[in-house]
């Protein structure tokens, strides 16, 4: 299968201001551009637009960071989105999970966690249909700005998985 997308791969000597400037910054972070950045890059507001909201949700906030990235892999495994599951994957293995631990990540003892899992896949999958019981313990388990904050990366990576599988940014081979 081509690891090339669908559309045009945006090069750093395309971008321009803000873009521009998240693009060194990544570079600088990381050693490399994102390909679904380089994508999104094609409109430049709506790749700015984005990382900004990614910062917000994924970064620190009222809700472990580990949870989230064990959110955000669990939405891009339902989603079957190859490119989203490998770096949440990557993430987790930088909070110590094993590659055993994040295969198990609907299997929790930890009963925040649980209920947070279980809201993640009713939302991912029937979000106009969620079992009221779920979002009561939800409110037991959690502030409202902590569901504000775990919804936020349920809608994050499910508009993520769509946007590459949908131009076929997949993980590099």
């Amino acid at each position: 299968m081509s690891t090339k997308p669908l559309v045009h791969l945006t090069t750093e000597d395309e971008v321009k201001g803000k873009a521009k400037e998240i693009f060194e910054q990544v570079k600088k972070t990381t050693g490399n551009i994102p390909k679904w950045m380089r994508v999104m890059a094609n409109r430049e507001d709506i790749m700015v637009g984005f990382f900004s909201l990614f910062q917000a949700t994924m970064g620190e906030g009222s809700v472990d960071q580990l949870l989230k990235w064990k959110v955000a892999y669990q939405i891009s495994d339902l989603n079957k989105c190859d490119y989203c599951v490998s770096v949440a994957k990557m993430q987790l293995k930088t909070f110590g999970l094993s590659d055993d631990e994040i295969a198990k990540i609907t299997i929790v003892e930890d009963p925040r966690e649980k209920t947070a899992i279980k809201y993640t896949m009713a939302s991912t999958c029937h979000a106009y249909n969620i079992d009221q019981t779920l979002f009561g313990k939800m409110k037991e388990d959690f502030t409202d700005d902590q569901i504000v904050e775990i919804t936020s990366v349920i809608g994050l990576f499910n508009f993520i998985n769509r946007f590459n599988d949908s131009l076929g940014v997949l993980p590099d081979e």
